[in-house]
């Protein structure tokens, strides 16, 4: 038997290699970006059902300044933003409907006036005629009775004693008429006295409640917004500028439908930009459709929504009003919330 003479073999056995590192690393962060992404869907789109989180408003109690009756605005004395004081003085109006009521009042009285004048002047008269009326019928009394007594001893006649009669009915007539008169007159004086004294009150409270068409401060607090501008006319009740006034809260709107409940006396995180404040729900306000006025230009929610007032705490990183606050937050909440921060600095 031939042996064959078998030559060893030049050809190189491949032998398994160890794959990179750097592949590893690759792979290992392509996963990790898919977990983060499907971690952060989660937290957009169900977020909310299982965490507290919702948008907020800082606000205070408004006040409106508003004239009680129909004027034009002369001049506003501040701006908006400005810090006030009660009973700081903000606008002038000037109304003409206030003008014509002062000048009939005090025409009417002048006239009542000049009328008091002349019935005291004619009672003052017509008591001196009383002593007079008095002496004449005095006077016709006695002669009466000298008449009477000497028709009984046949000194007189019975036409002198009727003229005798005449004359004392005329003198106490006259009395009569002097004593009605000075009454009536009295009473006319009062009368008069009354309605001055009325006219006199109701020019003080017209020119206490005009106040020379000066508008002030009902609060201390800053101006928010100033809703008139010069020489517009404006009508009772119509807002010509809002103070906020009192301390700073929080707003606070939370979508319906969570898994969560929020109670009074709950502890929250507010977030403003890089910045965390803490604050405490004080109050909830019922369920409502139509938002607070200054809740509304800020947030325009298209269902129903629940509404709570919260507490700043923390009042060393108090915001400027009207700032907008995140409530809560989420998984990637305070990623969110530096990825927006860079984007609108």
């Amino acid at each position: 038997m031939k042996l064959k003479n078998h030559r060893p073999s030049t050809r190189l056995i491949r032998e398994a290699r160890a794959m990179p590192k750097k592949r590893h690393l690759g792979r290992w962060i392509y996963v990790g970006i898919l977990v983060m992404v499907g971690v952060w869907a989660f937290d957009v789109f169900f977020g909310h059902f299982f965490f507290l989180r919702g948008d907020g408003l800082v606000v205070a109690r408004p006040y409106v300044v508003a004239s009680e009756y129909i004027g034009t605005v002369r001049d506003i004395t501040v701006r908006q933003g400005d810090r006030v004081k009660r009973g700081d003085v903000v606008a002038h109006l000037s109304s003409r409907q206030y003008d014509e009521q002062l000048a009939r009042l005090r025409f009417e009285l002048s006239n009542l006036s000049a009328d008091r004048a002349r019935i005291s002047s004619q009672l003052a008269g017509t008591r001196e005629l009383v002593s007079v009326a008095r002496k004449r019928l005095k006077s016709a009394e006695a002669f009466r009775e000298k008449l009477e007594t000497g028709l009984k001893n046949g000194l007189s006649t019975g036409t002198a004693l009727n003229t005798a009669y005449e004359r004392e009915y005329s003198a106490r007539e006259d009395l009569e008429r002097i004593t009605s008169d000075i009454v009536t007159l009295r009473a006319e004086v009062k009368a008069l006295y009354q309605q001055i004294d009325q006219r006199y009150v109701l020019i003080h409270d017209i020119e206490e409640s005009y106040d020379e068409g000066r508008l002030v401060a009902p609060e201390s607090g800053i101006v928010t917004d100033v809703s008139a501008i010069e020489s517009s006319v404006m009508r009772p009740g119509n807002p010509i500028m809002t103070i906020a006034a009192g301390k700073p809260y929080v707003l606070a709107y939370f979508e319906n439908g969570s898994l969560y409940e929020i109670n009074p006396g709950q502890e929250v995180l507010m977030y403003y930009g890089t910045r965390s404040l803490e604050g405490r729900v004080t109050s909830l306000l019922p369920v409502s459709e139509q938002l607070p006025e200054e809740f509304q230009r800020s947030f325009q929610p298209t269902g129903r929504a629940q509404i709570a007032e919260v507490e700043i705490t923390t009042p060393e990183n108090q915001p400027p009003l009207f700032a907008k606050l995140e409530i809560g937050g989420g998984l990637f909440s305070s990623i969110r919330r530096l990825f927006d921060w860079l984007l609108a600095t």
